[in-house]
């Protein structure tokens, strides 16, 4: 048994040697190693970020309905949110913008005679103002332009608070949110 045995692994042997030969001068080239897959949520972090920093920007706009109509002084809303712009003022870079009046001021208006135009009054009112709530710089980071979104008409904000609370028209039932997957009327995940 054991000159049998002896002959197999003489004639394995054999068969290795002379088998090499045939492939002595082959290179393997090992394939590239693929590079990982990128952490989930990654591709689309870049778009998440920019979204952020545009939502942030238009947190420093002090929009045409937060004036009292017809005049460069601000309505209740539009005195808390300016002084929220001054307490985060110091923390970015953002400009300070003064949404465009739709329409000039009539020549009715008191304010008309000492301004012609009620943007540059609305500008320098604002101006002023976070300069004594202590804005660094204020005057030149106010600046009076087109807000960053466009708002809604009368039609479209109608729309789309009827959606927003009909029970079978938007599917919010009560809220804005939730209701749907996880959480009951208006619940969310929570």
């Amino acid at each position: 048994m054991s000159i049998i045995r002896s002959i197999v692994v003489l004639s394995a042997a054999v068969v290795s040697v002379s088998t090499s030969g045939c492939v002595r001068n082959y290179v393997a080239v090992p394939a590239p190693i693929p590079e990982p897959p990128a952490r989930l949520g990654a591709t689309v972090q870049s778009s998440l970020m920019m979204q952020e920093e545009n939502g942030e920007a238009s947190d420093f706009v002090v929009y045409e309905h937060e004036f009292v109509q017809g005049t460069c002084r601000l309505n209740p809303e539009g005195e808390s949110h300016l002084r929220q712009i001054a307490a985060r003022a110091a923390q970015v870079s953002f400009p300070i913008i003064v949404e465009h009046a739709s329409a000039e001021i009539s020549p009715d208006d008191p304010c008309y005679v000492a301004c012609p135009t009620i943007d540059s009054q609305r500008r320098n009112a604002i101006a002023v103002a976070l300069t004594m709530m202590g804005v660094a710089n204020a005057n030149a980071r106010v600046v009076s332009g087109p807000a960053l979104s466009p708002g809604l008409t009368a039609g479209e904000a109608d729309r789309a608070y009827n959606q927003a609370t009909s029970r079978s028209g938007g599917g919010a039932a009560g809220g804005a949110g939730g209701g749907s997957f996880a959480g009951g009327l208006g619940g969310g995940f929570f």
